[in-house]
């Protein structure tokens, strides 16, 4: 399939001119890697919403992967299987343009040697960070409330561009640790950390689904208010030592503190939001006539 073809489709489909990233991107990168993004990156991606065709390296394109995060280990196991594939051209789908050096607290662009080999061996790569989470059909929020099986599914939580999370019902009320149990198993998590896990003494039947960082209380009031007994989301405590991460940790633990009734269920960032790659993207894709495959990270916590 022509590359042109194949963007001009997800464009359109996603609208993803009309979500502007560039604050959201733009201040998580180190000047040394804007420099590197600069370089590499179309002028259209710079110039425009920062969401869209990134990378343009080949023009036709018969295999589609898509990622969460451009982790060094992803990418790797991309460029050999393209290499070992003769290299006729491919797309990278991601949801994230940067990925997370949990040592050092900080975001990292693709390395450039690896952008060096993403030219070499025609891959390209689109981004669709913002389009993904807020989209009717496919998003982030939807795919993890359609894995988890809930009914009578309904969006809240605005942000610019409209709600991104979803609120429903299992049915009949299950246990926490049974619908625990289960929630690791839909999202491939080997394990769920205790830091991201507190019963608060509810069955589960009411329950907030809220991909990626949920670690907002304002958002929990809102999951309260529709009548949520329990919060899914990537994390809801925040980590880091910016003066925001304290901030954040602060007005939670006041939250905490003040008798919150909610289950919380922090899966990691990366396990909520690769349902959607991995259940509704790659049929998007496939109905276009391009072969299509997810690619897991290693650590789901990384």
């Amino acid at each position: 399939m022509n590359q042109s073809e194949l963007v001009q489709n997800l464009d359109s489909f996603f609208n993803s001119a009309a979500f502007n990233e560039e604050p959201h991107w733009r201040p998580r990168l180190s000047d040394r890697d804007f420099h590197i993004l600069e370089r590499f990156a179309l002028p259209e991606f710079r110039n425009g919403s920062w969401n869209g065709l990134l990378l343009d390296n080949t023009e036709r394109i018969d295999r589609v992967y898509t990622i969460v995060f451009p982790a060094q280990d992803v990418i790797d196991t991309i460029i050999a299987r393209e290499v070992a594939r003769g290299a006729p051209g491919a797309l990278i789908f991601a949801h994230h343009l940067l990925t997370m050096d949990q040592e050092r607290r900080r975001f990292l662009l693709i390395s450039e040697d690896q952008l060096e080999e993403l030219k070499e061996h025609h891959i390209s790569f689109y981004l669709c960070h913002a389009p993904l989470d807020h989209h009717p059909e496919i998003s982030t929020a939807s795919a993890l409330a359609n894995t988890l099986g809930l009914r009578e599914q309904a969006r809240f939580a605005q942000r610019e561009g409209g709600p991104f999370a979803i609120h429903g019902v299992v049915g009949k009320p299950i246990s926490f640790q049974a619908f625990a149990q289960r929630l690791a198993k839909l999202t491939d998590v080997d394990r769920l950390r205790y830091d991201q896990i507190r019963h608060n003494g509810l069955p589960v039947q009411h329950v907030a689904a809220v991909p990626g960082n949920g670690a907002d209380p304002e958002l929990l009031e809102q999951a309260i208010t529709l009548g949520c007994d329990t919060y899914v989301t990537g994390q809801w405590w925040f980590y880091g030592e910016t003066d925001y991460a304290e901030t954040q940790r602060t007005r939670m633990r006041d939250l905490l503190l003040s008798g919150l009734r909610l289950n919380l269920l922090g899966v990691s960032r990366y396990a909520t939001e690769m349902v959607v790659m991995r259940e509704q993207m790659l049929g998007w894709f496939r109905a276009q006539g391009v072969d299509a495959e997810f690619i897991p990270q290693g650590d789901p916590w990384a």
